[in-house]
């Protein structure tokens, strides 16, 4: 935590999640995996009981699979967003800067799972087609 030049402060959060095998988040084929968020959250002075808020988050994902069935698979990307708000500071810095981070990280994991495992199961579905599921052309 840092003052900035404008009478306010900025503070930074990091948060990593170890999905390795010897991780405890470790699921299903996993072999590796990490995901490690960075925010920073600039905070403007007070004025008449609020402060303005920018938060930004850069989340850093990646997973490597390794299993007979499926094989080798490695994928690995990132994302950014900026949120910005004026709240209330009656609850204190702290518990908004909180909020923040959380209602960011959902957003962050649902853009993950819609871009990259979206996008991903696509292209390997249709490169590679799971053997329990039969493709049929329309009649013409």
């Amino acid at each position: 935590m840092w003052e900035d030049d404008n009478e306010g402060f900025v503070a930074c959060f990091l948060i990593k999640k170890d999905g390795s095998k010897t991780g405890h988040g470790r699921r299903g084929y996993l072999e590796e995996g990490a995901w490690d968020a960075i925010h920073v959250i600039e905070v403007g002075p007070e004025e008449e009981g609020t402060a303005h808020y920018c938060l930004t988050s850069t989340i850093m994902l990646s997973l490597t699979t390794d299993d007979e069935s499926s094989g080798t698979f490695s994928l690995s990307g990132s994302i950014r967003r900026q949120m910005n708000m004026n709240l209330p500071v009656a609850e204190g810095h702290l518990c908004n800067m909180g909020k923040m981070i959380e209602e960011m990280e959902g957003k962050l994991r649902n853009s993950l799972d819609q871009v990259y495992f979206g996008k991903t199961r696509e292209m390997v579905c249709t490169l590679r087609p799971p053997s329990e599921v039969v493709m049929r052309l329309p009649d013409s």
